[in-house]
């Protein structure tokens, strides 16, 4: 009787490339990143630009002859009011600006790992085996009444209550709702604190009126700030909260890939050269 073959368990077959839900994500995840940091750029030059409204305003004034009517006095102190304001900006690297900027910045990423692992819940099947997911206390009647894309929301928002994810800081805040579905990555170097300070400076300005408190001095020392200061956001700052939202998606982009069985890191594509751009560039002034 002849021996019997050993069997051995077939290796998943690679995948030539990722499933055009996660590739859609990341890319318009990427644009969305990319036109906030444009539009800071753009208003910084407009901003800018206003400096010089006081003298336009005059010499237009005085080639309509205009000039001394009560209409054109109102313009003009309003250009001069304008032009100080934005004075104050460009001598102080745009705190407002930069501050509406971190405030979004930190919803994009906010709205960026909710979605995806949304996407995961919806098109993978192994996703809904995780065991947090079967920790989840859900009404049935209003989870039936969802539609596909809504229940796996509905999923997110339960998932973030278990694990309490709203109260974790910095990456961690995204890691908790990663890490179920091994999705989870080692963070590059800098990468974890440029965004635990970004979520802390984010705090502050939305809620404590954008003033430092004793916690955020305590958070983040290397800030030297003093209690009661103005947090005030430069470019340096911006631009190092922009490349590590970047890093962050492209490392979870190369998880991805290696879940698939494909190396992304050599192995590139669109959203690759897109988020390695944004990452060097910052697109930022």
């Amino acid at each position: 009787m002849p021996p019997k073959r050993r069997e051995t368990a077939a290796k998943p077959a690679k995948a030539e490339r990722l499933p055009t839900w996660i590739t859609d994500h990341f890319t318009e995840s990427l644009d969305s990143l990319q036109r906030l940091m444009q539009i800071v750029e753009i208003s910084a030059r407009g901003i800018g630009v206003l400096r010089g409204m006081p003298k336009i305003v005059s010499v237009l004034a005085k080639v309509e002859g205009t000039t001394g009517d009560a209409g054109e006095s109102k313009r003009l102190e309003r250009a001069e009011k304008e032009a100080e304001l934005a004075s104050t900006e460009v001598a102080k690297d745009f705190p407002v600006l930069h501050g509406f900027a971190v405030v979004a910045l930190w919803s994009w990423a906010e709205h960026f790992i909710k979605g995806f692992v949304a996407l995961w819940l919806m098109h993978r099947r192994d996703a809904l085996a995780a065991a947090p997911l079967q920790k989840l206390r859900v009404r049935l009647g209003e989870y039936l009444h969802l539609q596909r894309a809504e229940q796996a929301e509905f999923l997110v928002e339960l998932l973030e209550q278990e694990l309490a994810s709203p109260l974790k800081r910095g990456a961690a805040r995204f890691e908790s709702l990663l890490e179920p579905f091994d999705l989870s990555f080692p963070l590059p170097e800098g990468c974890g604190r440029a965004l635990f300070e970004l979520q802390q400076v984010r705090n502050a300005l939305a809620h404590r009126n954008g003033r430092a408190d004793r916690r955020l001095r305590s958070d983040c020392p290397w800030l030297k700030l003093k209690l009661n200061e103005p947090v005030q956001v430069d470019t340096k700052m911006l631009r190092s909260y922009s490349e590590a939202a970047a890093e962050f998606l492209l490392g979870l982009l190369y998880r991805t890939g290696d879940i698939y069985g494909m190396d992304l890191r050599i192995k590139g594509d669109g959203v690759h050269r897109g988020a390695e751009s944004l990452r060097s560039d910052a697109l930022v002034p």
